[in-house]
Formats: structure tokens, C-alpha cells, sequence
């Protein structure tokens, strides 16, 4: 998977909260080096049926102002963290009662 801007993340995103409901409250946006594992294992997504999405950024720094930008000006749920070295991704799923949170 190629490295997208900042600028295509968001797009990227905004356009599968749209497809999926379009109420960001009821979303996640995070960051991780392994999207995959994070959603499936720790958030509890089910691999049929949730709504969900992971792209790559250009560095770590990139991926938390993907998820910042979310979490304040959009208000979806997020971690209000700082990025780990490897956290290249940004992802985005639909909570449900099943996911956490």
C-alpha cells in the first residue's frame, strides 16, 4: 500500500463515514503500525459486516494529525494520543455495542 497525503487520508475517510451513515459521532479514528490487528483484536470488529477503513500516511506525525483532525473538528472518538515511531496508519471504524469502545 502507497503512503497518502494528509489531504487524500481525510478524503479517503470522510468518504466511507458517508457511505456508512455519515454521523461521525458514532466513528473511531485512531492510529497504529498494525491497522488490522488493532481494529480485529483490540477494538473487537467482526471481519464480516462492520464498517472500516486503514491508509497509510507518510510518517507518524501525519497520521496523528489525521486522527486529531477528526477527533476535534469532526468529534469522532480517538485515542488524544501521541503516535508510537512505527504508527503509520490511520484507521477508522463504525462503533458498535461489539467494538471497543
Amino acid at each position: 500500500m502507497a503512503a497518502k497525503s494528509r489531504t487524500e487520508i481525510i478524503d479517503d475517510i470522510e468518504d466511507c463515514i458517508g457511505r456508512n451513515g455519515g454521523n461521525f459521532a458514532e466513528w473511531y479514528v485512531g492510529f497504529t503500525a498494525s491497522p488490522k490487528l488493532k481494529l480485529f483484536n483490540h477494538h473487537k470488529l467482526k471481519e464480516k459486516g462492520d464498517a472500516w477503513i486503514s491508509r497509510l500516511a507518510k510518517d507518524e506525525f501525519e497520521a496523528h494529525e489525521v486522527a486529531e483532525f477528526f477527533r476535534t473538528t469532526r468529534k469522532t472518538k480517538g485515542p488524544g494520543s501521541q503516535p508510537g515511531d512505527n504508527d503509520l496508519y490511520v484507521y477508522a471504524y463504525k462503533m458498535k455495542p461489539h467494538t471497543k469502545p
